[in-house]
């Protein structure tokens, strides 16, 4: 049972048997890599106007590197 976590685990993004990002994987093979590219993109530059209070913009910060950690060990394979 994975632990509910607003940055790794959110609990919209684990319903069910699959968890999203792993049905993602799957379903849009070498497009993952540029789905992953799109969300440290995303997350690098709202984190600042999207948020004022400092927790929200290091979990958003946090999501960058996740993705970022994602991407690398895709490209990696």
């Amino acid at each position: 049972m994975v632990k509910d976590d607003v940055v790794l685990h959110p609990k919209h993004y684990t319903v069910g048997n699959i968890e999203c990002l792993t049905y993602l994987e799957d379903s849009l093979d070498d497009g993952f890599s540029y789905f992953l590219e799109g969300n440290v993109k995303k997350y690098l530059h709202r984190f600042r106007y999207k948020h004022t209070n400092i927790n929200d913009q290091l979990n958003d910060l946090k999501k960058a590197q996740f993705y970022l950690n994602k991407l690398i060990d895709v490209m990696s394979k």
